[in-house]
């Protein structure tokens, strides 16, 4: 079982925190999965607005989505 499978079951399960939505978003990003990447790693700020690390990753993710106006804002 991959590693994004697991934190999926994991939250299937009902385990939803930040850092769990943040591994969710950073699994996702690198199975080029964007949307979902970026849907998990927004949750993720939902729990923890300074978690700094998702809020960087969240900028790549739009970059890489080639939204970057978008990834400039949440870089700012």
């Amino acid at each position: 079982m991959s590693a994004l499978e697991t934190f999926e079951k994991m939250l299937a399960q009902g385990k939803d925190n930040a850092l769990l939505r943040y591994s969710l978003g950073n699994e996702c990003h690198k199975a080029g999965r964007l949307a979902d990447a970026e849907t998990h790693l927004r949750a993720a700020l939902t729990f923890d607005p300074r978690y700094s690390a998702a809020w960087k990753l969240l900028g790549k993710v739009l970059n890489d989505a080639g939204q970057t106006t978008a990834a400039l804002a949440v870089y700012r």
